[in-house]
């Protein structure tokens, strides 16, 4: 028998059966259609949000509410990539396809198509979306409130699926099993693959393993009827396959139509995002140049106030930066100024001191502003403790996203610092009293809390310059330092 005789025979065989229960065929679609378009609008959605945290330097999310609910900490983890493209893309091209099927579905009312495809596709979706809800309690320990959305939206349609297969003449236990066996598959994955890990809770595996093989029991008594009903399922599955390919030319275009959308999207989506070089790859001699040149060839070290300088041992002209991690425009400023230190390094020197635009440690903000400039400042201090506070510094600044304790520790790490001393010092003493005394040194010069602000010359600069304004400026202030007392402006 044939592809085609053998979809036209179990669609012939599976209407009288919706027929006699008197169901709506379309409802189920209508329901599967509209929760794809909601799951691709909201994908669409966290796929810019991705972006720009991976793009934007500075750039916090709306839904970086905390240390453990935080977008910005997922999409900055390894995990949030696939193939070089975010997860959240894979999901907009897996609602898509949901969505083509279920219009597809609902213009061709004479069968029971396409059941049979839907339920397998939407079981996998629910069996990786418990994979990377594991990976965000377990390994990344902070939640994303979008892809939870996602997640969300598929067990939905998961629901949907299961009452819709009835359409199909299929019990809805054979649906529910097959949701139920891919979640019991992804705990299994994530147990192979992850809690070998000391660090990762075996908790999480065992509490969602032990619930799906409940309801995988609950569902299929008695056995004898239970599990054998995935095999009606799988003959669905053959026959909607088979029924693309009733005509072969339309069959053959589809694939040939999905592919070059999947290999577009593969191509196209790593070149949207710019390349961020990691310290502890192939990309150290490129990480050292990250902000004008590093620190190679040049000195630097740090005052007897304990602030870090870069620049010439012996300054004619010293330049001190008042600056916030988090600020976009205090490193395009840090940016100009540190090239311009390296061009005049005998004689130029750049201090920093942080002013962190933060209510949790600065007292001067009355409102929150910043979310994580606090942990950033406490991040380089804790870095220098480890001697790399200017590559920190670097860092910090080109920092997209993954500005939380956790994700600074795990940069923290990427640096080949002792991670473990890195998440102590944040929570030290010590480290927030260093913090203190540079914002005691800010309310002391009175300065508004304002990013950047430079004292150079004993004179105040605000705001955002180009590198020719600091050339004439340090210049200038060089001249007047070398002038007799009494000839100078």
């Amino acid at each position: 028998m044939s592809a085609e005789d053998a979809a036209a025979k179990l669609d012939n065989d599976r209407a009288p059966e919706a027929e006699a229960r008197g169901e709506q065929p379309a409802r189920w679609l209508v329901a599967c259609l509209l929760a794809s378009l909601v799951g691709m609008g909201a994908a669409a959605d966290l796929s810019v949000l991705h972006w720009q945290v991976h793009n934007v330097p500075g750039h916090v999310s709306f839904c970086a509410i905390n240390d453990t609910v935080n977008c910005d900490t997922v999409a900055m983890s390894k995990y949030s990539m696939l193939l070089g493209m975010p997860i959240s893309t894979w999901a907009v091209l897996f609602f898509g396809l949901l969505t083509a099927l279920s219009i597809w579905g609902l213009a061709d009312r004479r069968s029971a198509w396409p059941w049979g495809l839907l339920a397998p596709l939407n079981a996998v979706a629910v069996g990786l979306s418990a994979m990377l809800f594991l990976i965000s309690e377990a390994v990344i320990h902070a939640y994303c409130i979008m892809c939870i959305t996602l997640y969300t939206i598929n067990a939905v349609t998961a629901v949907f699926c299961v009452l819709g297969q009835r359409r199909a003449g299929l019990p809805a236990r054979a649906g529910a099993s097959l949701v139920l066996l891919a979640l019991l598959a992804a705990t299994g994955l994530f147990a192979a693959f992850f809690t070998s890990c000391t660090a990762v809770s075996p908790w999480p595996v065992l509490v969602l393993g032990a619930a799906g093989l409940a309801g995988l029991a609950a569902v299929n008594l008695p056995p004898s009827t239970g599990l054998g009903s995935l095999g009606r399922l799988g003959r669905a599955l053959g026959a909607d396959l088979g029924r693309i390919f009733r005509r072969p030319a339309l069959g053959a275009g589809l694939i040939v139509l999905a592919a070059c959308v999947l290999v577009a999207a593969l191509i196209v989506s790593p070149l949207l995002y710019e390349k961020e070089p990691r310290v502890g790859s192939t990309c150290d001699e490129s990480a050292a140049q990250l902000i004008a040149g590093g620190i190679e060839a040049i000195g630097h070290g740090q005052t007897p106030e304990g602030w870090h300088w870069i620049g010439a041992e012996h300054p004619e002209v010293v330049a001190v930066e008042y600056s916030d991690y988090e600020c976009p425009y205090c490193r395009k400023a840090h940016e100009i100024v540190r090239r311009v230190v390296r061009e005049n390094k005998d004689w130029l020197r750049l201090i920093h001191v942080q002013m962190p635009l933060d209510q949790a440690c600065n007292p001067a903000l009355k409102r929150p502003f910043h979310r994580h400039a606090c942990d950033c400042a406490l991040g380089a201090i804790c870095a220098a403790e480890q001697g790399a506070f200017w590559p920190m510094n670097d860092r910090l600044f080109l920092r997209r996203g993954g500005l939380g304790p956790d994700g600074l520790a795990e940069l923290a790490a990427e640096m080949g610092l002792d991670e473990a001393a890195f998440r102590d010092c944040m929570q030290s003493d010590a480290a927030r009293a260093r913090l203190q005394a540079d914002l005691a040194e800010c309310a002391r010069l009175k300065l508004r809390p304002a990013t950047p602000t430079f004292r150079v010359g004993g004179r105040m600069v605000r705001g955002l310059k180009d590198a020719a304004w600091w050339r004439r400026a340090v210049q200038y202030f060089r001249e007047q330092r070398r002038r007799p007392r009494g000839e100078r402006g």
